[in-house]
């Protein structure tokens, strides 16, 4: 047999068993009880679930049977002062993974923490380990804003240094940036492979300060390309990402940037 605490999720006051939940092995799981089992010891518990609408806030240690059909709830105990020696192992167990989920604010605390943090090492430790848990959540706090500073500090070089050696202001260079960023995890080796991605994922309306329509042609055939990227920037971005360049007719004959585009249709 093992134990588990857990409030009351489901009764039935007519035919008087319910389900208790579960905190320790399978939290999501529920146990089955019968009214019967808690009224031996704890008539006052039985005759507060019988008279409770609110049942779901009750709750109780217990120990889990398994029967023919399936698992049940065997013994209550209202406190673990009354729980038999034999599951001292048990509950030092339990203290152990208690105090380890407060210390890990990697993850966010149960509802169940504050209550069963009570029920097994007191008010006090409850407040050494929630104390504990804030000051490790402020230096984690503390650690991913220096960590974020240091990212935009980078960033910002990084934008610096593309409007230097290519001579942008600094919007363009902005998004430039955030161009590069995005495509560098791709591992395009040439230029072709660049073109298409651009193409499918219209790129260009995601950048408009460094992108517009491009007329494209090729022998006596014109095409428009909306989205497209000038071919100063085009060259840019091939650079930064060292692409071998693939050889093509086509050519770009004309180029509209989306802000000349907006202005001449405000005029």
């Amino acid at each position: 047999m093992t134990i588990d605490f857990g409030s009351i999720k489901k009764y039935n006051y007519d035919r008087g068993f319910g389900f208790v939940g579960r905190t320790f092995s399978n939290p999501n799981g529920e146990v089955f009880f019968h009214i019967k089992k808690i009224k031996k010891k704890h008539p006052e518990l039985a005759q507060k679930l019988d008279n409770s609408e609110a049942f779901e806030t009750i709750n109780f240690w217990y120990e889990i049977e398994i029967t023919e059909k399936g698992e049940q709830v065997n013994k209550v105990w209202l406190n673990t002062e009354n729980i038999p020696q034999n599951y001292t192992h048990e509950l030092c167990g339990f203290i152990q993974r208690v105090e380890s989920i407060w210390k890990n604010v990697d993850s966010q605390k149960p509802s169940w923490l504050d209550l069963v943090t009570i029920e097994l090492v007191g008010v006090d430790r409850k407040h050494e380990l929630s104390v504990e848990r804030d000051n490790l959540e402020s230096q984690l706090k503390a650690a991913e804003e220096e960590r974020r500073r240091e990212a935009e500090a980078l960033r910002q070089n990084e934008i610096i240094r593309i409007a230097k050696n290519h001579h942008l202001e600094k919007t363009k260079a902005d998004e430039l940036h955030q161009l590069l960023t995005e495509m560098r995890p791709l591992g395009f080796t040439h230029s072709g492979q660049l073109s298409k991605h651009i193409v499918k994922y219209q790129l260009g309306y995601k950048y408009p300060n460094i992108s517009g329509t491009v007329i494209m042609e090729d022998g006596s055939t014109e095409w428009k390309f909306p989205g497209g990227f000038p071919p100063d920037i085009y060259k840019i971005i091939c650079r930064e990402l060292g692409l071998d360049n693939q050889r093509t007719n086509a050519r770009v004959k004309r180029f509209d940037s989306w802000t000349d585009i907006y202005s001449a249709n405000q005029k």
